[in-house]
């Protein structure tokens, strides 16, 4: 894993250095043969800006954080890049034909509930399952927009569906 730090309109000092070494080494284990971080910081106004850059064995990361504080920063952005990271190892593991356990269970869900219903269905959505945590899924739901998100729940194992309530929280569906 290389790590390069550098900064824009800020010195580098080598407390900030070894702090963003510190933090990237926790992303050693969706490490590529080839994995590059370089952490770009910078200063416009009152905020500290922080650029991460992954390249992962021909994936591009790119995330920027701004924050009063230069360390919440990068603490923000180095999280953000190890979710994505995660997410690509996901990506990857499921290709390989793992989780196609979870896969077939959801479809088995989707396939009881259409032979039951005897309206028209108009539309249909397919989309991979695996398992990740509450957190996560939330986080997924904000991203795509969607009204709600099926996945099993990495806790319990079990198929959960989050959705976004009217008045900007979320809940949970979980079957009994």
């Amino acid at each position: 894993m290389n790590i390069k730090v550098t900064g824009r309109n800020i010195e580098i000092t080598d407390s900030i250095r070894e702090y963003v070494e510190k933090r990237a080494e926790k992303l050693e284990k969706f490490e590529g043969k080839n994995t590059e971080i370089n952490a770009v910081c910078s200063v416009e106004r009152e905020e500290q800006i922080v650029e991460i850059q992954v390249k992962l064995d021909g994936e591009f990361i790119r995330i920027e954080e701004r924050n009063q504080d230069l360390y919440a920063s990068i603490d923000l952005a180095l999280d953000k890049v190890e979710r994505q990271m995660r997410k690509e190892k996901e990506k990857r593991s499921a290709k390989n034909g793992r989780n196609t356990s979870f896969k077939e269970k959801f479809l088995n869900v989707f396939n009881h509930a259409e032979a039951e219903n005897s309206g028209e269905i108009t539309k249909t959505m397919c989309y991979e399952i695996k398992p990740i945590t509450v957190e996560d899924a939330k986080l997924k739901l904000e991203e795509n927009g969607d009204m709600f998100l099926a996945f099993v729940n990495a806790e319990n194992n079990e198929v959960n569906v989050i959705y976004q309530r009217g008045d900007g929280t979320f809940g949970i569906v979980i079957p009994e």
